[in-house]
């Protein structure tokens, strides 16, 4: 039994490692070979382009944020000053003179008083 076990499988084994494993050439394994080493350097390299992309536009969204923010504050900046303007304008109209406030008012009545006066003076007098 054991004969006819051996005699069964020796030819397997011997003929089995005579034919090839692969279609391949060497030469065509050192390029497979070149080829795939090629593709990890490349994949490893778009990998850390990738990355730096995800930084970039990290980036950018916290720039785009910050000029947003930026944006508001000047509008607030903006509604603060017309206010104050409008403020300034009101406070004009407060100070400035009414008409019983002119000085040509006020010099014609000091006038018109010195001379009522005087001719009262005087006719008193006579």
């Amino acid at each position: 039994m054991k004969q006819l076990i051996f005699a069964i499988l020796f030819p397997i084994t011997v003929f089995g490692q005579t034919v090839s494993d692969t279609c391949f050439t060497e030469q065509q394994l050192i390029n497979i070979s070149e080829t795939l080493n090629e593709l990890y350097y490349q994949d490893s390299v778009n990998n850390s382009l990738i990355d730096q992309q995800d930084a970039v536009i990290q980036k950018q969204d916290e720039l785009l944020q910050l000029d947003s923010l930026h944006l508001q504050f000047k509008q607030q900046q903006i509604d603060l000053l017309e206010e104050n303007i409008n403020l300034y304008v009101k406070q004009q109209k407060h100070l400035q003179p009414k008409w019983y406030n002119h000085k040509f008012i006020w010099f014609s009545a000091g006038i018109l008083t010195t001379v009522l006066t005087g001719k009262f003076i005087v006719e008193v007098i006579q």
